[in-house]
């Protein structure tokens, strides 16, 4: 069982993120009617008993227990906080570990040299601790799939 953890970087990693989110989700429940968490469902999603401040984690076990709370194996990253808050506020709310967020006020204006002159050094060291905790709640992972786009000014993560 190997998990994936997704960097979603920027306004526009954030937008196509939530989609692949949501589609992660409905062609899952297409597929398991019976809610159970599972092996597939386990590669981006962490199945939490979320009566606690800090979730624990409900391994898959044999594959046929039952989905409690989902958080995805997400970290969000962006300089301007529009787009991760219209998330945190639209129907995948409860997918989403806030803990698992890097945001901040200003953004980049969509210039590549401040997001990665002025943004990657101050947000390098947090933005380690996040995946680092994301991947921390893995049992075997294989890949970080980081969703961003080519141009605008947060390409500093890479």
């Amino acid at each position: 069982m190997t998990q994936s953890i997704v960097v979603q970087v920027g306004q526009c990693g954030n937008q196509i993120g939530c989609r692949f989110w949501d589609l992660a989700l409905r062609e899952h429940a297409a597929v398991n009617k019976q809610g159970v968490y599972d092996e597939p469902l386990s590669s981006f999603f962490r199945n939490v008993d979320s009566r606690y401040d800090d979730p624990a984690n409900i391994p898959v076990g044999s594959g046929k227990g039952k989905v409690k709370s989902l958080k995805a194996r997400a970290v969000l990253v962006d300089m301007e906080e529009g787009v991760v808050s219209e998330m945190m506020k639209g129907p995948l709310r409860e997918v989403f570990d806030f803990r698992q967020h890097i945001t901040d006020v200003s953004g980049s204006g969509n210039n590549w040299a401040v997001g990665h002159k002025m943004y990657g050094p101050q947000y390098r060291e947090q933005l380690s601790d996040v995946i680092r905790r994301a991947a921390e709640f893995c049992d075997c992972l294989q890949c970080f799939f980081v969703i961003h786009s080519m141009g605008g000014g947060m390409l500093f993560a890479c």
